[in-house]
């Protein structure tokens, strides 16, 4: 079977791309898929997380130089991965996001319960929107990071998501220092036992929908 391709795609950057994509991407191979991160962000932040304890179970690739060939170079990895895993950069019309939407069969918008990054993802579901063109079958959902919902700012935005015209993820990720260490010791989360035992749940319900999503 051909790989599945998830795109992790916003215009803010700070909104927790590569952290969804690598929280994401470590679940999945944990559970015995195939997983390729292909890291898009010039920024490399996927690439350094792997690499900070070189036992990440996904393979990681820096394909930052693609460009608007990365759907091109991709698709000729479809058959070695049951998952492909796309980190892209905080940039919504450049032209490896459009390569990425292209190929993807899910794209995934992570956005921080605040205004001015609502405002700011405004720009990726219209790019969304325009990659349908080509890619009509493209799914697309918002994933909610950084959660802190005690606030009554949170409350209010995560009011509005619904009228966003994305739908949202069922499962959320909350704003939680387990994130953090998972990336400075470059490993999964559920790498960090029970320390991080509620992060490990979030991360495991994230992608179980997400593979419901995608079967």
């Amino acid at each position: 079977m051909s790989a599945r391709v998830i795109a992790v795609v916003n215009q803010k950057g700070g909104a927790g791309k590569s952290t969804l994509a690598m929280l994401l991407a470590g679940a999945l191979a944990e559970g015995g898929a195939g997983v390729l991160v292909a890291d898009a962000d010039p920024q490399g932040t996927a690439l350094r997380w792997a690499t900070a304890g070189g036992g990440f179970p996904a393979r990681v690739e820096d394909l930052s130089d693609a460009e608007g060939k990365l759907h091109k170079q991709l698709r000729k990895r479809l058959e070695d991965y049951d998952y492909i895993v796309i980190d892209s950069p905080p940039h919504a019309s450049a032209p490896v996001t459009e390569s990425a939407l292209r190929l993807a069969h899910l794209a995934l918008v992570p956005v921080i319960p605040s205004p001015p990054d609502l405002w700011a993802s405004l720009r990726i579901r219209d790019a969304i929107e325009h990659a349908r063109g080509r890619n009509p079958d493209l799914v697309a959902r918002i994933v909610v990071n950084q959660a802190q919902l005690n606030t009554l700012l949170a409350q209010e935005v995560l009011a509005m998501l619904p009228q966003f015209g994305i739908p949202l993820l069922a499962a959320q990720l909350k704003s939680r220092t387990a994130y953090r260490q998972a990336a400075a010791l470059g490993g999964t989360i559920s790498a960090l036992g029970h320390r991080a035992a509620i992060a490990s749940l979030e991360v495991a319900a994230l992608a179980r929908e997400v593979e419901e999503l995608l079967a």
